[in-house]
């Protein structure tokens, strides 16, 4: 330790006899990495698995059920209320849930201004589904329509300032609902259960209501609904349930490979029949998409954040070259203080040592520069492409893993100098 610590002597010194060629070393370094860490940390966290544990077992089944003829044609992005119906009779996945969101407002009393708000409209497995944490209160125990709401923790508490408000009034559009449950803080990144038109960028809904319900309600989607008939828009308690009004999502759980091969077939079994009834005309094209490929299914995938890592990754080789040349251009100056020492009997690895102790310093420094860099252009970012706010947070993983490139790219820095000085001819170097 007391060697190490004098190696740490040894740097300092150096660094003091030559200031400027350091510090534009160590300037150079850290606009590289801070450029790359802001890009890194979108990139990491859009491509992020919010379940990793389970994510491999939740799929998005899509049928082309709907009443037109078309030859390789990809099923639409929605399901009608029936199509839901049927690929809920199997049995066969271990949870379920349909879902879709709209807008609306909600108040404590008619007296009050309407607070605007995000309704996911849902079913009860949607919650176990995705691992949504729970703070007061029980989910729906079934399916079934009921004038409950679900509320987030942040809307318990703009509505009531407290989040202990089970059994609550409110208005929602002027009905009357009871508040049943409230979730603990939840924010799943990327919102992978509703990746269609690019909502997995969004955060999180306020309240959460019983598909029936919604229904009863006549709440619209706001992200995407399409008819293939006459089915009346302002009609979803009546039309909506039987026609061909489509603005469902359908999120299964199949554990098994089992469950996997046995869902596909019963989708295979459906369509054949629906087809054979004379109700959907088209050739069929089944889908079941798992959760990590939904966005790319969607071509929801940033061009932008793929094309901003490419120039910073280009960038930030440039930068470890010009960093690299200025080390050896100071390895160079100091030449003579490195041959010197291997004349006195200094081995390589204790000169090897000597360069750690140089990387070590300059890793520290360069990371402070690094992280100062790395935050002025996240913030940079969120101004270009505001959509991407909710992804500039750094977790331990990705600083863990931030900081391991710093300290790496500080190495490659001085790796060429070290070998020069370790193995280089010792009569030519103190010639020199």
């Amino acid at each position: 330790m007391e060697q190490f610590i004098y190696y740490l002597k040894v740097s300092l010194k150096g660094i003091k006899r030559a200031p400027l060629p350091y510090a534009l070393t160590i300037f150079i370094l850290s606009v590289g990495l801070g450029v790359f860490f802001a890009n890194a940390t979108f990139y990491y966290q859009l491509n992020s698995d919010p379940l990793p544990h389970k994510s491999d077992k939740l799929f998005f089944p899509m049928a082309l059920m709907a009443p037109y003829e078309c030859s390789d044609c990809k099923p639409p992005r929605v399901l009608s209320y029936s199509n839901i119906e049927k690929l809920s009779q199997s049995g066969i996945p271990s949870k379920a849930a349909a879902m879709y969101s709209a807008d609306g407002y909600v108040r404590l009393t008619a007296a009050q201004a309407p607070l605007p708000v995000s309704i996911r409209i849902t079913q009860r497995d949607f919650f176990s589904l995705f691992d949504v944490p729970l703070l007061h209160g029980s989910i729906w125990p079934d399916n079934s329509a009921r004038h409950e709401v679900i509320l987030t923790k942040a809307s318990a508490e703009k509505l009531f300032g407290r989040t202990s408000v089970i059994g609550e009034k409110l208005l929602l559009d002027d009905r009357n609902v009871t508040v049943s449950a409230v979730l603990d803080s939840w924010q799943m990144l990327p919102r992978l259960y509703d990746a269609n038109n690019r909502n997995h960028l969004s955060e999180a809904d306020d309240i959460y209501l019983p598909l029936e319900t919604g229904y009863d309600m006549n709440y619209l989607s706001n992200s995407q609904s399409q008819t293939f008939d006459d089915t009346d828009y302002r009609q979803l308690s009546t039309q909506g349930r039987t026609g061909a009004l489509h603005q469902l999502q359908y999120w299964v759980q199949l554990d098994t490979a089992e469950q996997h091969q046995a869902y596909q077939q019963f989708m295979t079994n459906l369509v054949a029949d629906e087809k054979a009834a004379g109700r959907h005309p088209s050739e069929p094209n089944n889908q079941l998409i798992a959760m990590r490929d939904i966005v790319s299914y969607f071509g929801g995938e940033s061009s932008d954040i793929k094309a901003f890592a490419l120039v910073t990754l280009l960038f930030l080789l440039v930068c470890l070259f010009n960093a690299s040349h200025l080390s050896l251009n100071r390895y160079l100056s100091n030449q003579y203080e490195f041959s010197l020492r291997r004349a006195l009997g200094a081995s390589r690895a204790q000169l090897q040592l000597q360069m750690l102790a140089d990387v070590l310093l300059m890793g520290l420094f360069t990371i402070f520069g690094a992280l100062l860099t790395g935050y002025a252009g996240i913030k940079l970012m969120i101004q270009l492409l505001p959509s991407n706010r909710l992804f500039s947070s750094w977790d331990i993983p990705l600083l863990v893993g931030l900081l391991t490139i710093a300290f790496v790219c500080s190495y490659l820095v001085t790796l060429y100098p070290s070998l020069r000085a370790s193995f280089g001819t010792l009569n030519q170097q103190l010639k020199g």
